[in-house]
């Protein structure tokens, strides 16, 4: 006999989780199913920096949307308390040098647009700068001029611990969470709506479906539907970037925020938990896009971005933080347009599609709204620029559906 569940999520990553999270406590019978660990895709493997500093220069309602995702933690941290969600506040500290004129006038440019939005900040001068971090070098000489910009809302967070605290509530309000369930197959009745799931030999009577699963997204669908309008309305690049993740207790009290220095290559760099670093750069990700990256061009470029964090952290000791570093590549879903792709998909009754990227920000928000959608059977408002079927208005030409092989 199969089980028979309110709603089927396919995919255990930040987006998933949140959606058995806020279905199940919503009383709805959920049954979650991930090809192998929670988290062990893009989730467990980003930069996990919350945060809407960085659309800026996006459009409005975007920029909003990840506003409010922010607020919607908030309200998660007073539920729960940060320390069970993982959740490390202290916000995003960007600075340049006054000789540089681009970097000035970039971080000006930021800063008039988050006074436009409302979004909370405040401009700091290099002695305020080494309050916030006082082991972090500002200046590159005594008395250089620089000027900065911190925005207190943003936050980082440990994706892992956020994760087994939102299954493990979700298991608690009776959410069935299967971990190395892949999908067989799936089923659809007379009127084209789905029926039925089967996943790791046990099968799943449903009347929806939510497809969270990233990167595996266009897969499934193939698997669920020959209908060639439900793969064209999720069209997904898959976009790599480099992260460098040090041994515990190598950075030590150095820092407590995502840093962003100016330097020219967009570097940016922040603490772990154990007392780490983790760091990333803009140019970086563009090497990872344009190459086939091994194991060794993978540690090359590893040193050469800790070289550059050590010029900001002049106690950091290098040859130690070199020794117990470790490169990979992050694997990141991007829709089309860049933006969320959320609700139902066109083609096949019963069935949602929940993709983004910055899913660590967005997923608590976009879950919180999937869920409100599936419950009533109304659009939110927040969601109506998002729906799958906008990229079937499109021209053929532009929608650049990426053939994905690489696991969720």
């Amino acid at each position: 006999m199969p089980e028979i569940v309110d709603v089927v999520v396919v995919g255990g990553g930040i987006m998933g989780v949140c959606l058995a999270y806020e279905l199940a406590r919503r009383t709805l019978r959920v049954a979650l199913l991930e090809a192998y660990a929670l988290g062990s895709g893009t989730t467990g493997s980003g930069f996990a920096w919350l945060n809407a500093t960085s659309k800026t220069e996006s459009s409005e309602p975007y920029f909003r949307l990840n506003a409010e995702a922010l607020r919607r933690y908030e309200t998660l941290v007073l539920e729960h308390k940060a320390e069970s969600l993982g959740i490390h506040s202290g916000g995003t500290l960007y600075w340049a040098r006054n000789s540089e004129a681009q970097q000035v006038a970039t971080l000006r440019r930021r800063a008039e647009r988050l006074q436009v939005l409302g979004y909370p900040y405040t401009t700091v001068n290099a002695h305020e700068m080494e309050i916030l971090e006082p082991s972090v070098r500002f200046r590159r000489v005594p008395n250089e001029n620089v000027e900065g910009l911190y925005a207190p809302a943003d936050k980082w967070v440990e994706p892992l611990r956020l994760i087994r605290f939102l299954a493990h509530y979700a298991r608690n309000h009776n959410a069935a969470i299967k971990e190395y369930c892949p999908i067989e197959s799936f089923h659809t009745d007379m009127q084209g709506r789905v029926s039925m799931v089967r996943a790791g030999g046990v099968e799943y009577a449903t009347r929806s479906v939510v497809l969270a699963a990233g990167l595996q997204t266009p897969a499934l669908i193939r698997l669920l539907t020959s209908n060639p309008q439900s793969l064209q309305s999720v069209p997904i690049k898959q976009i790599p970037g480099v992260l460098v993740d040090t041994a515990p207790q190598s950075a030590e009290g150095q820092m407590r925020r995502v840093l962003y220095p100016p330097d020219s290559g967009g570097l940016h760099f922040r603490p772990t938990a154990s007392g780490g670093l983790l760091v990333g750069a803009d140019d970086t990700d563009t090497i990872a896009h344009g190459e086939s990256l091994d194991t060794k061009r993978l540690n090359e470029i590893g040193k050469s971005l800790l070289v550059r964090v050590s010029d900001w952290l002049p106690q950091l000791s290098l040859l130690e933080t070199v020794k117990g570093m470790s490169a990979y590549l992050c694997m990141r879903p991007v829709p089309q347009d860049d933006h969320p792709i959320v609700g139902a998909l066109p083609g096949v009754k019963g069935v949602y599609v929940a993709v983004t990227h910055s899913g660590l920000t967005l997923a608590p928000l976009l879950a919180h709204l999937l869920a409100e959608e599936i419950m009533l059977k109304q659009i939110p408002p927040q969601l109506a620029d998002y729906r799958p079927d906008r990229f079937l208005q499109m021209p053929h030409s532009s929608r650049g559906l990426s053939m994905i092989k690489s696991s969720h």
